[in-house]
């Protein structure tokens, strides 16, 4: 049977194959001899090559999460971010404004998610050919598969149903067969839990010899199941069913009884983070983590949005200053709460030994009232060091921290999520967990909705910065609301960074499919996610 990788506009066809990295690495010079193109036919041969194949999915998966920050862009269209530099910039804060735009700023992950896609189909299908060792060969496709089937929930939370390639590219495909019309919301589901679980019981429960830690592993399977069944089940009105599996997947994870997975929290708060730990990376919190190191095409580009508009050697790596954590969920944290750690609210200066403080105060408003003085703030925001390196020189300004897709904090509060909902009061102690680590006092006699509402104001401090609480947010339905509040109160306050929402978010909001994109599939001709249109609007009047 042939099969065939998607069209991400034609231009986009992806053929490439694994030693592209190798090839580009190398040095060359006018006197030598070009090189030549690598037929994929001539390439899949052993186990070798189809390994180096498998590391352009994991750098597509990269490419495709965090390297181009579409997840942090989001997290600033929540009551968490905003921008934090100037007037000009108060667009920013209010992207519902341009809701029904299909080519808004998000819409580049579609065609990176499908590189990454295309990727995985090609290790898919060429390694079928390959002879090899057939555990080791699963090993491969259960990687490529996870990696696959994570793309799709991305695609899935962004678009909602979309086209689903059957494997990989075949030369004597009619480009007409490449356009492949989308799928239904259940079925892209139906899809890409088959690839997540595909890994469970041929993955490696952890790292171990002869299998890097930073790979796949079966512990990522159950992560990432848990945390899909939890979404759909919130798509679909908390249904029982799907609750019980997020809640079993992620049990797997936390029973201690467990088989060799042995996940634990990383104390205190801070020694999870790069900037104040250089031994953070895949550590024993992390169940997924992306790799990076300061080279070229491979430097974590997410301090350009989360930071302050300051180059100062004393921070090490160079600071951005496009969005940060807004003044609000700054002031949310409990004084104790050492997850405070994470902002950034003073530094010294090199040259002048000034120390430069933070003044929330100033609600955000830049410049504040202490801006100009010895000790002003240089933005609107505390900076977040979560993806900073302190260590990097600030002239490479291509900081090495790795960014968390799965961590044991996140399997916790899934679990205590839909235990809770479930049986009122289960997962109060998994919850507590996680206080706990953040030094504080454990909740007790807290159940149903309360111990739900409680959940989620933990995930927000847990996970700021990691682009995580918009979809919280989103299949929960606090949506719209949080934004609505955060934006009224700046609007009542006249902090100028804020300007009266155009469109309250719902559950079921999607973006727009880009335009390129569905302009060069004609199959999807008349599937464009519809305008979204608003809910009712808080009034913006003083009483």
């Amino acid at each position: 049977m042939k099969t065939f990788i998607l069209k991400v506009q034609k231009a986009k066809i992806l053929l490439a194959v694994g030693i592209t990295a190798t090839i580009l690495a190398g040095c060359t010079n006018l006197d030598e001899s070009p090189y030549t193109f690598t037929d994929p036919k001539n390439y899949y041969k052993n186990e070798t090559e189809l390994s180096s194949s498998l590391n352009s999915v994991y750098n597509g998966f990269r490419k495709m999460a965090s390297d181009y920050k579409y997840l942090m862009k989001i997290e600033c269209s929540t009551h968490l971010g905003q921008p934090s530099y100037t007037k000009e910039n108060a667009h920013l804060i209010n992207v519902w404004s341009d809701v029904n735009n299909a080519s808004n700023s998000v819409s580049e992950l579609w065609s990176r998610a499908y590189a990454t896609i295309n990727r995985a189909n090609i290790v898919l299908g060429r390694g079928e050919g390959v002879e090899m060792d057939q555990a080791a060969k699963e090993r491969i496709f259960a990687q490529a598969r996870f990696l696959r089937g994570y793309a799709y929930f991305h695609l899935l939370r962004i678009y909602g149903g979309c086209p689903i390639p059957e494997s990989f590219t075949s030369e004597e495909t009619a480009p007409s067969a490449l356009n492949i019309p989308r799928k239904s919301v259940d079925e892209v589901y139906t899809y890409l839990i088959e690839d997540l679980k595909y890994g469970i019981g041929k993955l490696p429960k952890k790292g171990e010899a002869g299998y890097d830690n930073w790979r796949v592993t079966e512990g990522a399977c159950y992560a990432a199941l848990g945390e899909v069944y939890l979404y759909r089940a919130s798509m679909n009105n908390n249904n029982e069913e799907y609750l019980t599996l997020s809640k079993e997947y992620s049990w797997k994870l936390i029973d201690p009884a467990s088989d060799g997975h042995k996940y634990e929290l990383v104390k205190p708060y801070r020694n999870l983070w790069y900037w104040f730990n250089a031994d953070a990376k895949n550590g024993k919190e992390s169940i997924f983590e992306l790799q990076f190191a300061p080279i070229q095409d491979q430097d974590c580009e997410l301090h350009r949005q989360f930071g302050i508009n300051v180059t100062e050697s004393n921070l090490g790596s160079y600071m951005y200053h496009r969005f940060g954590p807004s003044t609000y969920a700054y002031l949310s944290y409990d004084d104790v709460d050492n997850r405070k750690d994470c902002f950034l609210t003073e530094y010294v200066e090199s040259k002048t030994g000034n120390t430069i403080v933070f003044h929330p105060e100033d609600k955000g408003v830049w410049p504040g009232s202490h801006v100009g003085s010895v000790n002003g703030w240089p933005t609107s925001t505390p900076g977040n060091v979560k993806y900073y390196d302190r260590i990097t020189d600030a002239s490479l300004q291509k900081p090495a921290p790795n960014f968390y897709i799965l961590r044991y904090s996140e399997v916790l509060l899934n679990y205590a999520e839909a235990a809770n909902l479930l049986t009122p009061g289960q997962g109060v102690e998994q919850f507590n967990e996680v206080r706990e680590r953040a030094g504080l006092t454990p909740i007790t006699g807290i159940s149903g909705q309360a111990l739900d509402d409680a959940i989620f104001e933990e995930r927000c401090k847990e996970f700021i910065g990691e682009g995580k609480v918009y979809f919280d947010a989103l299949r929960t339905d606090r949506l719209g609301t949080l934004v609505n509040e955060f934006i009224k109160r700046g609007v009542l306050e006249k902090l100028y960074l804020f300007e009266p929402l155009q469109f309250a978010p719902k559950k079921g909001f999607l973006w727009k499919i880009p335009q390129g994109d569905y302009d060069s599939n004609p199959a999807l001709s008349g599937e464009q996610n519809p305008d979204n249109v608003s809910g009712p609007i808080l009034e913006y009047a003083k009483p």
